[in-house]
């Protein structure tokens, strides 16, 4: 068996003496898609950002994570891209969107500034921005939100990656526009050939997505394996729970499951 693109052990994170994830351990195979899923607080986009070793100063981790299928330790943009739950966020108000596309490319390739600009606009393309050589010099407040997603999904593969983090990355776009992101996104995903991480609440999503599912309740790893056996013979009762009710987990929080006690950890 090859090594796995990605392992992690025991890996623990602290954000001033509140526990975020406790002893968390997975593997992803190389080309494998995992999603994370499981309630607001869970640790999910935690464990995301540690992978993307983007966790904030105060955080205080514990543990590793290993990368065996690169030959060094991964670089963010060049081997890693990182997609955000919201575009507004994540683009540069006052960048025109080829610039911002066209700087990671000439960062992470190597190219001159005119072919990166080129290369902007085949991103551009490929995520499907109209007219994509006549929008590189428009800036993102001309764009829809799910316009915007997109050219912030070009640009989270610009340095041309192998893995690719995806942070709840259709949650700020309405129904219609988030299955057309999630379209795109599996496209693009098996069309390079990569290993893909995304972050849910969506059960459905992970289900159609994802060989892989990991489940965390409370910064703990309760639940991880195939997809078709992590949903259809779940093993933890927090993930029966969630499967059970088949709820969004972004609801507020007086209808949120109840609590599972203790036992349900063990």
């Amino acid at each position: 068996m090859s090594e796995p693109y990605l392992r992690i052990r025991n890996l623990t994170v602290d954000y001033g003496g509140t526990a975020a994830l406790q002893d968390v351990s997975l593997q992803l195979a190389k080309g494998g898609r995992l999603a994370l899923i499981g309630e607001s607080g869970s640790g999910k986009s935690t464990l995301a950002m540690a992978i993307a070793g983007l966790l904030p100063r105060r955080a205080r981790s514990g543990g590793t994570i290993e990368f065996p299928a690169l030959p060094r330790q991964p670089s963010l943009g060049k081997d890693i891209g990182v997609l955000f739950q919201d575009p507004s966020g994540s683009l540069d108000p006052v960048m025109t969107i080829g610039d911002q596309i066209a700087e990671v490319v000439m960062t992470h390739r190597g190219l001159s500034w005119i072919s990166a600009r080129l290369m902007a606009a085949e991103l551009l393309d490929r995520v499907h921005i109209p007219k994509p050589l006549s929008r590189l010099n428009s800036y993102p407040h001309e764009f829809s939100g799910g316009q915007k997603q997109r050219i912030a999904l070009a640009a989270a593969l610009a340095g041309n990656p192998s893995l690719l983090i995806a942070d709840e990355p259709t949650s700020a776009l309405d129904t219609v526009v988030q299955r057309h992101i999630v379209n795109l996104l599996d496209e693009l995903v098996r069309d390079n050939g990569l290993t893909l991480l995304f972050v849910t609440h969506d059960i459905a999503l992970a289900s159609e997505r994802a060989d892989t599912i990991g489940v965390l309740y409370k910064g703990k790893l309760v639940e991880c394996g195939p997809t078709a056996g992590v949903l259809g013979e779940p093993e933890h009762a927090y993930t029966k729970a969630l499967i059970a009710t088949h709820i969004s987990l972004d609801m507020p929080r007086r209808k949120r499951l109840a609590e599972i006690n203790a036992d349900g950890l063990q």
